[in-house]
């Protein structure tokens, strides 16, 4: 499935609210739904989504600009590898290799790039927001280069 601090932002915003209560993570099934998230260049753009599907599927995922991003993964690599693919309603794309990290909770780390030569870092998981909480921090935060992204 789609399955690496810096200071805080001083206007970080919380993750967009998404439909994530029909996410459910149902190993084995196609019908499978992890939560998807992601720091896109050093900007502070962000992703926020979902991956569908087992071995392979589906991602939607929607940027902290608010421009929607579609794809597809797979997780058939060597070693614990996938790749995924991703095209954004701007015209860019991107391509990320993971490395999974839990397949049940379809728990991934990745790295990619996008046309833009924008670096991408993604994880996801059914816990994603408890790995993303440091020891005796407030919430969870994405770590993004620009800065955490606290997250909801």
């Amino acid at each position: 499935m789609i399955r690496a601090l810096l200071p805080a932002l001083a206007f970080a915003t919380p993750v967009l609210s998404q439909d994530l209560g029909a996410c459910r993570n149902i190993p084995y099934k196609q019908s499978n739904c992890i939560r998807v998230l992601a720091c896109l260049g050093d900007q502070g753009l962000w992703l926020d989504g979902k991956a569908r599907g087992w071995d392979q599927g589906t991602v939607s995922l929607e940027r902290s600009d608010q421009i929607l991003c579609y794809g597809t993964w797979d997780s058939n690599g060597p070693l614990g590898t996938g790749r995924a693919e991703i095209a954004c309603e701007d015209g860019s794309s991107g391509n990320i290799i993971y490395y999974n990290q839990d397949n049940v909770t379809g728990t991934v780390i990745g790295r990619g790039i996008d046309d833009q030569g924008r670096h991408i870092q993604v994880w996801s998981g059914e816990n994603i927001l408890q790995f993303l909480t440091a020891p005796g921090a407030y919430g969870p935060a994405l770590p993004c280069v620009a800065g955490d992204i606290p997250l909801s």
